[in-house]
């Protein structure tokens, strides 16, 4: 029977929080690491209250991000478990009861390296911002197909109703499951990315490696997160708009390789009519442009403290 750690990172969900870490401590998990990404709600606090030989907390000085608390958590997992996988979710997320114990029961072949389970909502829709996803540009004869055939790059609902596993080439960290080996040979996930996409460029990479990730429906996650307005690609707080067309970018450029100029270039118009969702149209401007500049330029540079500094200048 293998040995799974979940990494779990918080900021400011106390609420959630908790009942992630109950709806943890009642799977088989051999171990859970904790975190706290400078939380100024009493999360601090609340996670000092446990007394768990098999709950590693870590409180961080500043607020780092996901891709930042991910980092650490697949860093402190390495140094201080003995796991054979990790599984990572946010704070809001948690596995459905038995989802563990049916993870372990799985019989996958050694090629498998990574597994993405099925991520749905609280009311059992499917977690649109979770939806596993295919390459379009993994190959000519793939690209071909979703240009022609306006072939989804997203699974289908059919195979999330279904039992059948299937090979995907990305995921979100939602109820994302690896390999410490795999993570010892590809390394952490990049911090510098802060937050949004930074799962999905960590995917991606691994499976243009060569490495498979394996979606698994039977494994089930849930994810009570508000993070996308009505299923829109218009976000809330306003900063997240400086990440995600920056990290998506750099998403283009680790998935299509030389054709991300082009792809970005495409994609520019389609963003800037975005401004129509928001009340602050100059600061969506500012942030989707030092955005674009940024990715373009390779510029990861820019602390939170600075981007929150822009969005105060333009409010």
């Amino acid at each position: 029977m293998c040995n799974i750690t979940a990494i779990i990172v918080t900021f400011n969900r106390l609420d959630k929080l908790k009942l992630t870490i109950e709806k943890s401590l009642s799977e088989e998990f051999n171990c859970i690491i904790i975190i706290n990404n400078n939380s100024n709600d009493g999360s601090q606090e609340y996670l000092n209250t446990f007394d768990n030989n098999n709950l590693i907390v870590k409180h961080l000085n500043n607020n780092i991000g996901g891709a930042g608390g991910f980092n650490i958590g697949f860093e402190v997992a390495l140094k201080n478990t003995q796991s054979d996988w990790i599984v990572c979710f946010d704070d809001d997320a948690y596995p459905q009861s038995g989802a563990i114990k049916k993870f372990k029961q799985l019989e996958l072949d050694n090629e498998t390296c990574a597994v993405a389970a099925a991520v749905f909502l609280p009311d059992n829709s499917i977690s649109v911002m979770n939806r596993v996803r295919n390459n379009p540009f993994k190959s000519l004869k793939t690209l071909l197909r979703v240009l022609t055939k306006k072939e989804s790059l997203y699974i289908s609902n059919e195979f999330y109703k279904g039992s059948d596993n299937t090979i995907i080439d990305a995921s979100t960290f939602v109820g994302f499951f690896i390999r410490t080996e795999l993570i010892q040979k590809i390394g952490l996930p990049r911090k510098e990315l802060f937050i949004c996409a930074d799962d999905l460029i960590y995917t991606l990479n691994l499976t243009s490696l060569g490495y498979k990730l394996l979606f698994v429906p039977s494994v089930k996650f849930f994810h009570d997160c508000h993070t996308l307005i009505n299923n829109m690609d218009v976000y809330h707080p306003m900063w997240k708009v400086y990440y995600t067309y920056r990290n998506r970018i750099e998403m283009y450029r680790v998935s299509s390789r030389w054709l991300y100029l082009p792809v970005t270039f495409l994609q520019i118009v389609p963003w800037i009519m975005k401004i129509k969702y928001y009340e602050n149209k100059r600061l969506f401007l500012k942030l989707l442009t030092l955005a674009i500049k940024d990715a373009l330029v390779h510029d990861f540079s820019k602390t939170h403290p600075e981007i929150l500094s822009i969005v105060d200048k333009y409010e």
